[in-house]
């Protein structure tokens, strides 16, 4: 994400007084299948206001709700949530907790370098208002593998606001990240294009199913995106906004059976 500056006396004086907010570590969750593995929920809402006295200050409101996860096997889970933490905040600190709280302080303290611009202004502008929000669930996938998905939108400022979904595949054995090449062996990124490409005329409702015709509805070339989900019976890939196509478009999820992909399946 991104790098943060060092920030005035005053500016930490006005952040206390203009901010609040009330996170919550709520009772640990067992995953429905008996894996070992129990989820531990975080839940965080927060926010600051660039003048505390103004009754239609601008906010910068966030709200997280995040999952870390704990394992018989304490390493596991250190692997695990040390992947999480760096997917989310870019940190090896593997207690996501504090990252969330620390988050949570560093954008706290960015979004009040606006206030001398809107004390001085009172512009009453859209972009002065911001929002950050994360929402995270898993579930059991293929061959017993954890799936963690995270979903994030951010308002800045301008015509909409900006989201993002992101999945993680973990060996529960090890805690590893699973890569495509974990699953698949032979000539599979060849064959699963063939198949992305039949996924994303269906997903379009175009015919006939080439190449060409596809291409007409993007933006970038359709590849075989590192994004995806390792569901029971079949392999979902996720196209974010603007990934191949136009924000118009939304989020493009192709979906995948493994019965198609029995060549090349381990």
């Amino acid at each position: 994400m991104k790098k943060y500056a060092s920030f005035i006396i005053y500016s930490a004086i006005i952040l206390f007084f203009a901010s609040c907010g009330n996170s919550t570590k709520n009772n640990a969750v067992p995953m429905p299948e008996d894996n070992g593995i129990t989820l531990l929920p975080y839940e965080l809402h927060d926010v600051s206001r660039l003048d505390e006295y103004g009754s239609e200050s601008p906010t910068l409101e966030i709200d997280m709700s995040v999952l870390a996860v704990e394992t018989e096997n304490p390493d596991v889970a250190r692997n695990i949530n040390r992947t999480i933490a760096y997917t989310l905040f870019e940190s090896d600190n593997e207690n996501i907790a504090e990252m969330c709280d620390s988050f949570v302080k560093i954008r706290r303290e960015e979004y009040m370098e606006l206030r001398p611009e809107y004390i001085d202004s009172r512009e009453d502008a859209p972009w002065f208002n911001n929002s950050f929000n994360i929402s995270c669930e898993a579930t059991i996938g293929y061959k017993g593998c954890l799936n963690y998905i995270i979903r994030s939108e951010e308002y800045t400022g301008g015509a909409h606001p900006n989201g993002a979904m992101t999945a993680l595949n973990f060996n529960t054995s090890t805690g590893a990240e699973i890569v495509l090449q974990d699953i698949f062996f032979g000539d599979y990124e060849r064959r699963i294009m063939q198949e992305l490409v039949v996924a994303l005329a269906a997903y379009f409702k175009v015919e006939p199913v080439t190449d060409v015709v596809v291409k007409g509805f993007l933006i970038n070339d359709l590849y075989i995106s590192n994004n995806f989900i390792l569901g029971k019976d079949k392999i979902t890939f996720i196209y974010n906004r603007y990934d191949i196509a136009p924000y118009a478009a939304g989020e493009i999820v192709l979906d995948i059976e493994y019965s198609k992909l029995k060549d090349i399946l381990k």
